[in-house]
């Protein structure tokens, strides 16, 4: 039972197993949205979002939902992508996700990690919160982060200075188009109420022996949304629309190889579906997002082929792969060496990225209505991007187009044909599809999945060109699918929704290269009778708290009465903001300060402690006054001494 509410946390009863968790505190999730941050900022966030999908998965027994334990078999263990030596990948495991449940499991029962996080003044677990609902949230947190990514992708391109938060490998397909933001009409909303498992590992608390119901990666379309209806009462739309988490990350600790999106691994967008339906996109193959088209600038076409490397005992998993009919890259110096280079380029005419190739039956170049007549040779050809290969499993794959599976091979298209004996055969090297007509490798000719649920709804490949088409529409079916989905063995009743904390949020993307303390918080409206005062302090000489734009820092400084040196009191009466750039004064995640006042002695008038709400330290600048110190303030434990004193004058 809560106790008390002390420093923006809520004092309770550490949490016991198969309880509701505790309710969370603004304060609460703005501190941890901050951790949680930190984490994405490791290339955690795909984790992250994988985490309550498979912790809300129920048990074979029918019972369960997100419960915050994992089945630890075959977790932490290293796939040997080894010819024909693997189990065959009828189910998914959670294989992958060690690393992260323990850093959650960090976040969870210390208070000061990660380290440049600001430091809670009591654990989640002291405060009676529950694990489930921890994972819940930070698979939220990873779709924001990775969504915010994605958008500042869109506006900025190639960041590499110090300071950039933007990560490599987010490479966009339409920068500073609209098209290319992912705007949702609403947040997420996260619920607390959920209860953790009673059968457990009492040194490992998150691991569980009971088996979930873990679905099959190999299988098509029909079973696959059978599976979404009835372990999360997923509608055909909701199956479609939840498989859009696989835009962000890639194939991981399993015998699934390559990426879903090409350099685009750490954003999250309706890219993924622009693929699986086939439209035109770029062909990019580096870090810095170099574009590549046809010789004549066009976005590519593009062609899926079933593919295997024979890495199970029976000749899987079968995969989809996806190629671009496009120029050798002009930015790889290597490829200068090559015919491309010699041939490609300087043959190219005006405006032609490459020379085209002639069309069937023609030595000259095609024109750019005339098709390629050989996409297999020449410049232009059907290419992947080595190391970075686009994939789709035949889950997501079998939503648009219709096959069957049958023992781990697609069947039903013409040019599947020939998989169950290529996959048959122990001595043959990979499996692919055959085009119509033979001769060589390509894609399939399949008809499109009108597989409609429930019956009557719309067909779901028509859901994914949609999705394809409509970031927005697909981005706000996605939040409603993921609550649902984290609403997973309750009832309504059961969970209870957290505080708004999107209004007036700051809460910058962290810088990627170093760790700094910055965090999250709600900015307050400065408070309309508040004047506009001074903050001096006595041990600084009667300096004055101001912003320093020049180096994005707080400090203190000569008396000017300059908007920088001019700080009003938030409505709430908690904050203080600063009159020229209307953002709080912060202080190692600390936005929100109970000012606790001073008298006595040599003590100024109006003079203060500022304490933060969320760690109950003191604002600090000791370090201020050494030689060589630091040049900003810090949080240390209140002693009230002159170098935590503050006094406020009128200008």
């Amino acid at each position: 039972a809560v106790a008390l509410l002390q420093g923006g946390f809520t004092l309770a009863d550490p949490y016991v197993p198969g309880t509701p968790g505790a309710p969370w505190t603004q304060e609460e999730l703005l501190a941890v949205k901050s951790k949680i941050f930190k984490l994405c900022r490791e290339k955690k966030a795909a984790k992250l979002l994988r985490l309550p999908f498979h912790d809300c998965m129920r048990y074979t027994d029918g019972t369960g939902g997100c419960d915050g334990c994992l089945n630890w078999e075959g977790v932490d263990v290293k796939v040997k992508k080894k010819f024909l030596s693997n189990p065959n990948a009828d189910s998914t495991d959670n294989n992958g996700l060690g690393p992260i449940v323990r850093d959650l499991e960090k976040v969870y029962t210390e208070t000061d990690w990660p380290s440049d996080t600001i430091k809670l003044n009591q654990s989640l677990k002291a405060a009676g919160k529950s694990r489930a609902d921890l994972w819940s949230y930070a698979g939220i947190v990873a779709v924001e982060y990775s969504t915010q990514q994605n958008n500042l992708a869109c506006t900025v391109k190639n960041d590499k200075s110090k300071s950039s938060r933007l990560m490599i490998q987010s490479c966009v397909q339409e920068p500073e188009s609209e098209e290319c933001y992912v705007n949702p009409t609403r947040p997420i909303q996260f619920q607390s109420g959920r209860a953790d498992c009673t059968e457990f590992n009492p040194e490992f608390p998150y691991q569980t022996t009971r088996k979930e119901n873990q679905p099959s990666p190999v299988t098509d379309g029909p079973t696959t949304v059978q599976w979404f209806k009835e372990e999360f009462g997923f509608t055909g739309r909701e199956t479609a629309a939840i498989f859009g988490a696989h835009s962000l990350g890639r194939f991981q600790h399993s015998v699934f190889s390559y990426v879903w999106t090409s350099r685009a691994v750490n954003i999250m967008n309706n890219d993924y579906y622009k693929n699986i339906v086939g439209l035109d996109k770029w062909w990019v193959n580096d870090d810095k997002c170099h574009m590549v088209g046809d010789a004549y600038g066009n976005k590519p076409k593009v062609r899926w082929y079933n593919f295997s490397h024979k890495l199970t005992k029976r000749g899987g998993p079968m995969m989809w792969a996806k190629q671009n009919h496009v120029c050798a890259p002009k930015h790889d110096e290597n490829l200068w060496r090559s015919e491309d280079g010699k041939v490609c380029f300087p043959e190219a005419g005006p405006g032609q990225y490459c020379k085209p190739d002639p069309p069937t039956g023609q030595s000259r170049p095609r024109t750019i209505t005339e098709e390629d007549g050989d996409i297999k040779r020449g410049c232009e050809r059907f290419r992947g991007v080595s190391g970075q290969d686009e994939m789709a499993l035949n889950v997501e794959m079998g939503l648009y187009l219709d096959f069957t599976v049958v023992d781990g091979a697609p069947q039903g298209c013409i040019g599947m044909e020939t998989i169950p004996e290529q996959m048959a055969d122990d001595k043959a090297g990979a499996v692919r599809s055959k085009p119509p007509g033979g001769g060589g490798f390509g894609p399939p000719k399949c008809e499109k999945q009108m597989l409609a649920e429930p019956a009557g709804d719309t067909p779901t490949y028509l859901i994914m060109e949609e999705y394809a088409h409509n970031q927005t529409k697909w981005i706000d079916d996605f939040t409603v699918t993921f609550e649902k989905m984290m609403r997973n063995g309750y009832a309504d009743a059961d969970l209870t929704d957290g505080p708004d904390i999107h209004t007036n949020l700051i809460c910058p993307l962290p810088i990627v290269k170093f760790k700094t303390p910055e965090h999250c918080y709600q900015l307050q409206a400065p408070a309309q009778d508040s004047p506009a005062v001074l903050i001096a302090s006595k041990k600084m000489g009667d300096k004055v708290l101001q912003y320093d734009a020049d180096n994005d820092i707080f400090d203190f400084g000569e008396v000017t009465n300059e908007p920088n040196q001019l700080w009003k009191m938030s409505v709430a009466g908690n904050q203080i903001i600063n009159s020229q750039t209307g953002a709080a004064f912060v202080v190692d995640g600390e936005a929100n300060f109970e000012f606790e006042p001073l008298e006595g002695e040599g003590v100024a008038d109006h003079t203060y402690v500022l304490v933060g709400k969320m760690s109950g330290l003191a604002v600090d600048y000791y370090e201020m006054t050494k030689k060589n110190g630091k040049k900003s303030f810090s949080l240390t434990a209140k002693n009230s001494a002159s170098y935590q004193q503050f006094y406020v004058v009128m200008p």
